[in-house]
């Protein structure tokens, strides 16, 4: 009998290195139709398929465990933010459920209550999936599926030279949410209780497809929904999945300062924590995008500019250094205190 897992390389959790990627998942992929005008790559969050009439089909996959419920509200608005980077709007969401043995269905019924709530939301509907036990899993496990349609999908490829690169929306906010109604009891007992409920409320910024339409409008020829990994894992993404480099000013990005001190009560990097809700753009004129953006009560800020040359250069005052690839995201270092999820 073929053993099912064989060898000494241990994968960190969490979402896998570059070049995992590239020699165990990307070189695999070898399949192909023409219909399929972007296939798997590195920062391409998306498919784009060929569909009947002026349209194409948009779809995106992605799955993680449920220890708290608000993780289902960012997965799908990652989801729908991922279609709308691709030029793309949502319309349906298929979604797979493993519960683990232990689990009771009253979680289940919270599970589905929330991904249908998040939808009207959205405006998309809760269109299927499917559901199983399994004793594999000591949290549920979802995989969701959104699909949508494009007149004019935009490749992540597209992303060129001489560009601004420009973010909406706060970075680390759905990490700093998650942080902090993990930890509240701890940090209230560090920070002021105002610092730490604003804290607990920054999923109520993210930004959604306002903003992308925004750019779209104003030129952008390439954008990135920034979630794993941070704002540093998609500025790596954006400029590798066509080969360029870049030259950004740390100082530029917009961050709360309750993520800067919550962050560094626990030694992370907040430019390297979840960011869902926000966006990077690859524009032609940077000011006119912000202004458009900041009218529509959207932070955002011109952080750098896209290059012919393949570093990627980060800027912090006097100091310059080099992008590394993308590190573990630094929610992956975040310990649940009950990894059974309550149903409220």
């Amino acid at each position: 009998m073929m053993a099912l897992f064989h060898g000494s390389k241990y994968m960190k959790t969490g979402k896998i290195s570059e070049n995992v990627l590239k020699r165990s998942v990307l070189k695999r992929c070898k399949s192909g139709r023409e219909e399929v005008a972007q296939g798997p790559g590195i920062g391409q969050d998306c498919a784009i398929v060929r569909s009947e009439g002026q349209k194409f089909c948009v779809l995106h996959t992605q799955a993680f465990t449920v220890e708290r419920m608000e993780k289902i509200k960012y997965q799908v608005y990652c989801g729908v933010n991922n279609l709308c980077c691709s030029g793309g709007e949502a319309v349906a969401l298929m979604m797979a459920v493993m519960m683990p043995e232990q689990g009771e269905e009253d979680l289940l019924r919270s599970i589905m209550d929330s991904a249908d709530t998040v939808c009207r939301e959205c405006g998309i509907q809760l269109s299927g999936g499917h559901t199983e036990i399994s004793g594999a899993v000591q949290v549920p496990v979802v995989t969701m599926t959104l699909m949508g349609y494009a007149k004019e999908p935009h490749l992540t490829k597209d992303i060129r030279q001489d560009l601004e690169l420009v973010m909406a929306g706060y970075p680390a906010l759905t990490g700093t949410a998650l942080l902090a109604r993990e930890k509240e009891e701890e940090l209230k007992l560090r920070f002021p209780l105002e610092l730490v409920e604003t804290a607990k409320e920054f999923d109520q910024l993210m930004v959604g497809k306002e903003a992308a339409q925004i750019g779209w409008d104003c030129g952008a020829v390439a954008m990135h929904d920034i979630s794993q990994g941070g704002i540093f894992g998609a500025l790596w993404e954006f400029c590798e999945s066509n080969g360029i480099g870049m030259d950004a000013d740390l100082r530029k990005i917009p961050i709360r300062q309750e993520t800067i001190e919550i962050c560094e009560q626990y030694g992370w990097n907040p430019y390297q924590l979840l960011s869902g809700g926000s966006f990077l753009m690859a524009v032609p004129d940077g000011q006119k995008t912000v202004a458009q953006l900041r009218q529509a009560g959207i932070c955002s800020a011109v952080i750098g500019r896209t290059t012919d040359k393949r570093e990627k250069v980060l800027h912090n005052g006097e100091e310059m250094r080099y992008l590394d690839k993308p590190a573990q995201d630094e929610i992956e270092k975040l310990v649940y205190r009950d990894a059974r999820q309550e149903s409220e």
